[in-house]
This record gives structure tokens, C-alpha cells and sequence, in this order.
């Protein structure tokens, strides 16, 4: 596996990280068509940048960056891995990537957005504004593996909860991360 420039990618594999926004945000639609798919990579391409993870010609994942307040802020957009390579170290590698690539323009924080859509977290399905800090502090996984804790792992704090962001009970979970290295663990 090799990371590359998304940006610098040949067009098949450009359709492929399009495809791969349809099929990776299923639950319940993050982008329903390859058009609107297309639409969303260009756009990250434009305004931030793009990383593959290759093999050989095969798309096995990408990420996104996209600057925030004059770019020291990067948000992570969109991470996604092809099912049958998840759990293999592509979305580690490709978040370090992403990392390392923000640094260098800049990055003091990084951030990102979760949405729980498939009510896989114990914020979905309740309403928030009603005890908002106590839901927030007792954030708790709730058996799907909700990749909240994939970037936890990773050293991302959940720093906030948008109620509602997607629907009546279906929120949007924020997570940053310092990127000074002498604040890495």
C-alpha cells in the first residue's frame, strides 16, 4: 500500500473515491449518487487536499483536509475505507497522512466530524438539549463500533455534539486533536 496525492490521481482513480463516498456512507446516506459523490471530492480537492491509499491501481481508501481559520485549524473530510480492507491499518495510515501533510501547511489543531446517523451511540435517538453535559460526558458506544472510537483511539478528544445535525436525534459528534508534536502521546 502506498499513499498518494488524490489531487495529482489519474481519473479512474478519482471515480473510485467518488464510488467509494457512495458505498462507505450508506447509513443512512451521506452521498446517495456517484454525481454528488464527484461533486463532494472536488470540492475537498479545491479548497484543501486529498490522500489515497493505492494498491497497485485499486483505491483502498482516502481522506480528506480542508483548512479552518486561516489554516491552523484542519478538518479531517472525509475519511473513508473500502469494507474489505477496514481493520487493516488503512484508515491509521491514512489519518497519520493527514496529519503529517496539515502539519506542514500550518495545522495547530485538528478536527473532525462523526455523524451518528444509525443511532450507534448513546446521543442518538434522545433529545440533547435536555441534559446536554450529562449525554455529553456519558458518550458511550452502544455494540456497532461507532467510529468515534477508531479516532480515539488515535488520540482525538470528542471536543463538542451538534443536536440534531442530521435529523430529530441524530447528531454530529466533533473530535480535535492537537497537532504540536510535543503534545503527541
Amino acid at each position: 500500500m502506498r499513499i498518494a496525492d488524490l489531487t495529482e490521481a489519474r481519473g479512474d482513480v478519482r471515480r473510485q473515491a467518488a464510488l467509494l463516498l457512495v458505498e462507505g456512507f450508506d447509513c443512512p446516506t451521506g452521498w446517495p449518487s456517484e454525481e454528488q459523490a464527484a461533486a463532494e471530492t472536488e470540492r475537498v480537492l479545491c479548497r484543501g487536499f486529498g490522500l489515497a491509499a493505492l494498491e497497485g491501481a485499486v483505491l483502498l481508501g482516502w481522506v480528506g483536509g480542508l483548512p479552518q481559520y486561516d489554516g491552523r485549524v484542519w478538518e479531517l473530510h472525509p475519511l473513508v475505507v473500502r469494507r474489505d480492507r477496514r481493520l487493516c491499518g488503512v484508515g491509521r495510515a491514512l489519518v497519520s497522512a493527514f496529519e503529517e501533510r496539515a502539519r506542514g501547511r500550518g495545522a495547530r489543531t485538528f478536527t473532525l466530524g462523526t455523524d451518528d446517523d444509525c443511532r450507534q451511540t448513546s446521543l442518538a435517538g434522545v433529545d440533547l438539549y435536555d441534559a446536554l453535559p450529562r449525554h455529553f460526558a456519558e458518550l458511550r458506544d452502544l455494540g456497532e463500533g461507532h467510529p468515534f472510537l477508531f479516532y480515539r483511539r488515535l488520540g482525538y478528544t470528542v471536543t463538542g455534539v451538534m443536536p440534531d445535525a442530521n435529523g430529530p436525534g441524530r447528531p454530529d459528534i466533533y473530535m480535535s486533536k492537537s497537532a504540536r508534536l510535543e503534545d503527541r502521546a
